[in-house]
């Protein structure tokens, strides 16, 4: 899994991790910190620090198994990219640009 896919999950399903595994998956993948630097910051080991991270990681992983939002999202971002590419009505690429904006939050 890539940097970007681990932090669309992470936008996703932060919220659901410690604290802890939030803050440096951040820092690792998004801040591009190294393991040890990241201990420095803790004050705990570099094992500790990849421990935390890959459960981490592994837990994002399982919530976009079992919850698919990040899935769904994209299939609902594209079918609404082809309405918009078929409509010719512009109150109806207004809705679907109003549904696009109510997506991206």
């Amino acid at each position: 899994m890539d940097r970007y896919e681990i932090s669309t999950l992470r936008a996703y399903y932060g919220a659901l991790l410690t604290d802890k595994q939030d803050k440096m998956i951040s820092l690792h993948y998004d801040e591009d910190m190294s393991y040890g630097e990241i201990a420095e910051m803790f004050d705990v080991s570099r094992n500790a620090v990849l421990d935390s991270i890959v459960k981490g990681v592994k837990h994002l992983e399982e919530y976009e198994a079992s919850l698919r939002l990040v899935d769904k999202e994209s299939k609902i971002d594209a079918m609404l990219d082809e309405l918009a590419l078929m409509a010719t009505d512009t109150d109806v690429l207004e809705k679907v640009k109003e549904i696009k904006n109510i997506l991206e939050g």
